[in-house]
């Protein structure tokens, strides 16, 4: 039986609380010199985006999981009190995330230097939330096309490489330029998705509603959605393009100006979001 206990709120969600949390990763590394020479202007978005999408994400993830929260602010607080169920393990992560996050911005916004301890544990629960919009899925026994480790891990990746795109969406409309150590990790990050995705499918493959799902997927109504705006928008032209670039830098031994690849970072972007879709529209209830 198909799932359509979760929809649009919850694809959005996933989204945001990827795209914030993974910018704020991406921002850190920049920040600490990782990411090459890069201009403030691309830690600075990503520190702004991370509270500012996470927060929009968990209020889309209240409407949907605890819609009485709006009238009964007790229904809030009871997702604190049991620790152990993957439902407050996930408020207790974004609401430690929100806080940090908003904690970074704050300091920024008064120029203030940043504390290495707080952007350490800032990246911890970074992570934490990368991994929870996946586990949130994965704590979903009943539904094969969920319940494979490979879905915390390619929301993972994705969260990365959407949030690092945001940032260098950003940058590149400001007028500033993305370095080599930007495009490999974008290029790998790719690369990992497309090993992700067709573990992903192996492991579910063997049951019958997982097989079902992934005939949706790839040859039903989902299909636009996967190879078209998954796999050719999201990963393969940013991948030509990104490969592109990093040969230039090699042979030029220079940051590579790379304002007219901008149209890769919305592409990432709008990749990040087909799989959240078809992730969660293709997913059907064991037999």
């Amino acid at each position: 039986m198909e799932q359509t206990t979760w929809g649009w709120l919850i694809v959005i969600y996933l989204f945001l609380g990827g795209l914030g949390s993974g910018a704020f990763l991406c921002s850190v590394l920049a920040y600490k010199g990782y990411l090459g020479s890069l201009d403030e202007k691309f830690y600075k978005f990503g520190f702004f985006l991370a509270p500012v999408a996470v927060i929009a994400g968990t209020i889309l993830l209240l409407l949907d999981l605890a819609p009485s929260a709006a009238i009964n602010p007790l229904a809030i607080i009871k997702l604190y009190s049991h620790p152990t169920s993957m439902m407050s393990l996930g408020t207790y992560l974004l609401t430690f995330f929100i806080i940090v996050s908003a904690l970074v911005l704050f300091w920024l916004k008064n120029k203030k230097a940043l504390n290495d301890r707080v952007l350490f544990l800032g990246s911890l629960l970074a992570l934490g939330v990368m991994g929870y919009t996946g586990l949130l899925l994965y704590a979903v026994k009943a539904i094969p096309l969920w319940a494979s480790v490979w879905v915390p891990i390619i929301f993972t990746i994705s969260a990365i490489s959407t949030g690092l795109s945001a940032n260098s969406a950003y940058s590149l409309n400001k007028d500033s330029e993305l370095t080599h150590e930007v495009h490999t990790l974008h290029n790998v990050l790719i690369i990992l998705e497309i090993v992700a995705i067709i573990f992903l499918f192996a492991s579910v493959s063997s049951e019958l509603s997982g097989l079902k799902s992934i005939t949706k997927i790839m040859s039903g109504s989902l299909a636009f959605v996967f190879w078209i705006g998954f796999i050719l928008v999201g990963l393969l032209l940013p991948l030509i393009g990104g490969s592109k670039y990093i040969m230039k830098a090699k042979n030029s031994q220079a940051v590579v100006e790379v304002k007219s690849c901008v149209y890769s970072e919305y592409a990432i972007l709008i990749g990040g979001f087909c799989l959240r879709v078809f992730v969660i529209f293709g997913a059907f209830y064991i037999f």
